[in-house]
C-alpha cells in the first residue's frame, strides 16, 4: 500500500511539472490536468497489480496441485508397501532366533544426577587492629598533644570494634546459609542414594529372575519351557498394528506344545490401497481393497502367521524340548447375530517337527500347505466359522490344588499368628473368596513351589479393576522387610498379573511401604486381616508375643 502512495505522489508531481501554467491558462486548470493524468496512471497501476495478483494465484494453485499430487503419490506408495508387506510376512520371518535371556535383562545405568555438595563462601579478611586503617599517623605537632593521641586511639578502637562485629555477623550469616545448604544437600543426597539403591535392587531382582528362568528352562522345568516359547511367539513382528497373544501348555511326557493364539480379525488388516488428488474438488480420495480382495489377503496373512509360529518354535528349540506343536487360532470379535462378544477358534493344526523340517518355506503356499497338513479351518477364514481344536488347551493351572475350609474353626480364642501355615493359606483363600465372590471372582491355592512365589491366585472378572491377582500369605511374627515385597513384585511381573496382595499377621517396615509405593501392590497387616474377618462375621485375634513364646518354647 505504501508503494502505491509513493507512486501516486510521484506521478502527481510529475503531472504538475508537465502541466505548468502557460499563457492563457490558470493555475487551477493546470492542476486539474495533472490530477486527471494522475488518476489515469493510478488506474493503470491498479490494473497492473490485479494482473500480478491473478498470475500469483495461478502459480500458487499450480504449485498446490503439483504438491498435492506428489503427496498423494507418496501416500499411495506407502499404502502399496504396507499391502506388499502383508504378502511377505513369512519371508520376512524365515530366520528365528533362540531366546536371548540376556536381552530380557535390565542393563540400564542409574542416571539420576548426583547432588553437588555445596561450598561455603570464602571467609572475608578478618579486621586486624594492626591494619593501617586503625593506625593513621598523626602530624608532628599532634603527637605532642596527649589528648589528640588518646582521641585518635579511642576512635580507632571504636571503629575496629564496629568493623570486627560486622565481620563476625557476616561470617555467621555465611555459616547459617552454608548449614542450610548442607542440610538440603544431605536430604537430596539421601533421596538420590535411596533411589539408586532401589533402582539397582529392582534391577537385580529382575535379572536374578531371568537367570533363574534360564536355569529352569535348561533343567526342563515345564513353566520355564512355556515361558520360553511364549516369548519366541510374542517377539514375532507383524507389519500392521497387532500383537500376538498366546497361552501355552507343554506336555513334558509327550513333548507336545499346545498353543492357543489370538489372531487378528479381518478388520485389523490395513485396507487402504491408493490415494489420488482430485483437482476439480481440491481434495484427496482414498481407494480401498474390495471385500473379496481383503478376504483373500486375510486368509493369506493368517496362514502365514501360523507358519511363522511353527518356524519360530521349532527354529528356536535348541534343546529339543518339542517334538510336536498344536496351534489353535482364535479371534476376538462380536457375534453379529447376538451382539455378544465371542472368541471362537477358526483354525487348528497339529504338526510334527520332523515333518516341518522338510518344508521349503521360501517357496511354499501357506494355504495349500495348511490343507495338505490336515489343518482344520473354514473355506474362508473371514467368515469366522468356529472349528473344534485338535487338542484343547488345559486352562487349569497345574499348580492349583484342592482347598479346604478353615473358617468354621476360627473364633476369638484363635491366635492367627500360631496357625498351621497350610491352614493359614486356606484361611486367606476363604477371606478373599468372600471379597471377590460378589462379582463372580474366584480364588485358588497353589501348591508349594520352589521359590514359594505364589500362595493363591484370584481371578477378578471386573473389566476395569479386575484381572489376575497374585496373593501371598506370610504368617510372620517379625516385621516384614522389603525383600518379601520385592519378591511379590517379581512374581507379579513373572505371572503377568494385574496386581499383588501381601497378607501378613505382622506389620511392615518403612522400606516395604516405600517400595510398594506407586506399584500395583497392596500390603495388608494383621489389623487389616482381622478387619476383613470381622467384616464377614468372624472374629479372631493376633498375638505376636504369644506366638513368639510358643516358637521359642519349641
Amino acid at each position: 500500500m505504501a508503494s502505491r502512495y509513493l507512486y501516486t505522489s510521484e506521478v502527481y508531481h510529475k503531472g504538475l511539472n508537465k502541466y505548468k501554467v502557460v499563457k492563457g491558462e490558470t493555475k487551477k486548470i493546470a492542476e486539474q490536468k495533472a490530477n486527471a493524468q494522475m488518476a489515469q496512471w493510478e488506474e493503470q497501476w491498479k490494473r497492473k497489480l490485479e494482473v500480478d495478483r491473478k498470475r500469483n494465484e495461478r502459480e500458487n494453485y499450480a504449485r498446490s496441485i503439483e504438491e498435492s499430487t506428489e503427496e498423494a503419490n507418496k501416500l499411495t506408495l506407502e499404502a502399496e508397501e504396507v499391502q506388499n508387506s502383508l504378502d511377505t510376512i513369512l519371508i520376512d520371518n524365515l530366520n528365528p532366533r533362540a531366546l536371548d535371556y540376556d536381552s530380557l535383562k535390565d542393563h540400564r545405568v542409574f542416571d539420576q544426577t548426583l547432588p553437588v555438595k555445596p561450598k561455603r563462601e570464602e571467609i572475608s579478611t578478618r579486621p586486624s587492629r594492626e591494619d593501617s586503617k586503625y593506625n593513621q599517623k598523626l602530624s608532628f605537632l599532634q603527637r605532642f598533644s596527649k589528648k589528640q593521641v588518646e582521641n585518635q586511639k579511642t576512635e580507632s578502637d571504636s571503629q575496629f570494634e564496629k568493623d570486627y562485629k560486622l565481620w563476625e555477623e557476616e561470617e555467621k550469616k555465611k555459616d547459617l546459609k552454608y548449614d542450610q545448604k548442607l542440610a538440603d544437600y544431605e536430604i537430596a543426597y539421601n533421596e538420590w542414594y535411596k533411589q539408586k539403591e532401589t533402582f539397582y535392587a529392582e534391577q537385580k531382582a529382575n535379572n536374578d529372575r531371568i537367570d533363574q528362568l534360564k536355569k529352569d528352562f535348561e533343567l526342563g522345568d515345564v513353566s520355564a519351557i512355556e515361558n520360553y516359547f511364549e516369548h519366541s511367539i510374542e517377539d514375532i513382528k507383524l507389519p500392521f498394528d497387532f500383537i500376538l497373544e498366546v497361552e501355552l501348555e507343554y506336555q513334558i511326557e509327550t513333548k507336545i506344545l499346545i498353543v492357543d493364539i489370538l489372531l487378528p480379525t479381518v478388520d485389523d488388516l490395513p485396507r487402504l490401497k491408493k490415494i489420488t488428488f482430485v483437482k476439480n474438488r481440491n481434495e484427496f480420495k482414498e481407494s480401498f481393497l474390495s471385500d473379496s480382495a481383503l478376504n483373500a489377503k486375510y486368509d493369506s496373512v493368517l496362514y502365514q502367521i501360523v507358519l511363522v509360529c511353527f518356524n519360530s518354535i521349532f527354529g528356536s528349540d535348541k534343546y529339543g524340548r518339542v517334538e510336536s506343536v498344536v496351534i489353535n487360532g482364535k479371534v476376538s470379535t462380536i457375534d453379529k447375530a447376538t451382539g455378544n462378544h465371542i472368541e471362537p477358534y477358526i483354525l487348528s493344526i497339529n504338526v510334527k517337527k520332523e515333518d516341518f523340517k522338510t518344508l521349503n518355506l521360501s517357496s511354499i503356499d501357506p494355504k495349500a500347505w495348511f490343507r495338505n497338513a490336515k489343518g482344520i479351518a473354514a473355506a474362508k477364514l473371514s467368515l469366522v466359522t468356529p472349528v473344534p481344536p485338535v487338542i484343547v488347551l488345559n486352562k487349569e493351572d497345574r499348580r492349583f490344588i484342592e482347598s479346604y475350609g478353615v473358617i468354621g474353626n476360627i473364633d476369638d480364642s484363635m491366635n492367627l499368628a500360631t496357625m498351621d501355615w497350610q491352614d493359614f493359606e486356606n484361611l486367606i483363600r476363604e477371606v478373599f473368596e468372600w471379597e471377590f465372590s460378589t462379582n463372580g471372582g474366584e480364588v485358588k491355592i497353589t501348591r508349594a513351589s520352589r521359590d514359594k512365589g505364589v500362595d493363591a491366585i484370584a481371578f477378578d472378572p471386573d473389566p476395569i479393576k479386575g484381572g489376575k491377582i497374585v496373593i501371598q500369605a506370610k504368617r510372620y511374627t517379625n516385621v516384614v522387610g522389603v525383600s518379601a515385597v520385592r519378591d511379590l513384585y517379581g512374581t507379579i511381573m513373572n505371572e503377568g498379573a494385574n496386581k499383588g496382595i501381601l497378607v501378613s499377621t505382622s506389620n511392615y517396615g518403612n522400606d516395604a511401604y516405600e517400595f510398594a509405593k506407586e506399584k500395583p501392590i497392596t500390603l495388608m497387616n494383621g489389623s487389616n486381616l482381622l478387619y476383613l474377618l470381622e467384616k464377614h462375621g468372624h472374629k479372631a485375634r493376633i498375638d505376636i508375643k504369644e506366638a513368639k513364646k510358643q516358637l521359642y518354647a519349641k
